[in-house]
């Protein structure tokens, strides 16, 4: 008679097969959990909630809890938990299924939002990145300064211990964030947006990675437990590369067709205006595409054709010639350049 009873209880008994999230999870919109029979009926907007929901912040866990299917309750916060919140789902008292079913089992589950993590970061990993870039990260909640300090570093070719990295605050920091149009967002909540740079200067052309250890922590002291590395390239040394087109390689440069200097970086317009093209008696401005704005930027020039045949050219950059960042031509020594071009071909002479 006693095994028929206890069966009979087991029988009416309704228990939580599945409950997610539990542990440490980073990303939490909602609570999921799923029962080993129909716990109410389809469609009943009046069902019961089977479990309540408590956080640490509790702000953070206003929210709604519904049935999605008989066998399946969902509770949707208004938005994403933010980092260091502690979370408790609990069954409630009394609870019973549409057939009075007793919900019987585990009675508590926990879960946490561990330590702040990077939801974005500017630059891009594809971009190629100055030699003293400075490094907006937007994170999933606030994480305290020393921590990201500490926590944090840069990686650099040639460098055989960690750079520590520095904040950009100040003005700096309210240029970066203006340009990036972050300044509202960090104006609402700063300690979620990061700005540093690496503690030295990058060699250009080099490889590094940014670093964001274990332990960036929120202000209560939550740690983060992922390390998370983003790669860069640093960009090339500031250079120019003139071209000309010529019937062959040992030939000098065809007098039909333009002279053109590139450049790897962009350039003041006005600074590349005073290039000059000097030989047989003449000097020759050079020729800029685009509009004639004084604070334009350009990453070339050219001198048109025709061009004196047969003839010995210099061709000069200005005192101080620099790129938008201030960098120095990497290759200066070569100017001023000296040049040549060839006789006149055979079609043009008799054009």
């Amino acid at each position: 008679i006693c095994g028929l009873l206890l069966a009979g209880l087991n029988a009416q008994a309704l228990q939580v097969t599945q409950l997610s999230p539990q542990g440490e999870v980073a990303r939490v919109r909602q609570v999921v959990a799923k029962f080993d029979g129909p716990a109410v009926r389809l469609g009943d907007p009046q069902a019961p909630a089977p479990l309540t929901v408590a956080c640490s912040d509790a702000d953070a866990a206003k929210g709604q809890g519904r049935w999605s299917s008989e066998r399946e309750w969902v509770y949707d916060f208004a938005q994403d938990l933010p980092p260091g919140v502690r979370c408790t789902v609990s069954v409630k008292p009394g609870f019973k299924s549409a057939s009075s079913a007793q919900l019987t089992g585990v009675n508590s589950y926990q879960f946490n939002t561990g330590g702040p993590f990077v939801q974005s970061i500017r630059p891009d990993t594809w971009q190629e990145i100055d030699e003293e870039q400075f490094f907006a990260l937007q994170l999933n909640g606030a994480a305290s300064q020393a921590s990201l300090l500490q926590h944090m570093w840069c990686v650099a070719d040639g460098v055989g211990e960690r750079v520590p990295v520095r904040l950009v605050e100040g003005a700096q920091r309210a240029e970066l964030l203006r340009a990036l149009h972050l300044d509202k967002a960090a104006a609402a909540a700063p300690l979620r947006y990061a700005t540093l740079a690496c503690g030295r200067r990058l060699t250009a052309g080099s490889q590094m990675q940014l670093v964001y250890g274990r332990g960036v922590a929120t202000e209560s002291g939550v740690a983060n437990a992922v390390e998370k590395r983003f790669s860069y390239k640093v960009r090339q040394p500031f250079a120019a590369e003139f071209g000309c087109e010529r019937e062959n390689a040992q030939s000098a440069c065809l007098p039909v067709r333009p002279m053109r200097l590139s450049f790897n970086a962009p350039v003041a317009r006005k600074l590349a205006q005073d290039i000059r093209l000097k030989g047989g008696d003449q000097t020759l401005v050079p020729r800029i595409d685009g509009p004639d704005d004084g604070d334009a930027l350009v990453n070339g020039v050219s001198f048109a054709p025709p061009l004196a045949a047969q003839t010995q050219f210099l061709l000069e950059l200005p005192a101080g010639f620099k790129d938008a960042s201030g960098r120095t031509l990497a290759n200066a020594q070569g100017f001023p350049l000296k040049l040549a071009t060839g006789a006149m071909p055979p079609l043009a002479k008799f054009a």
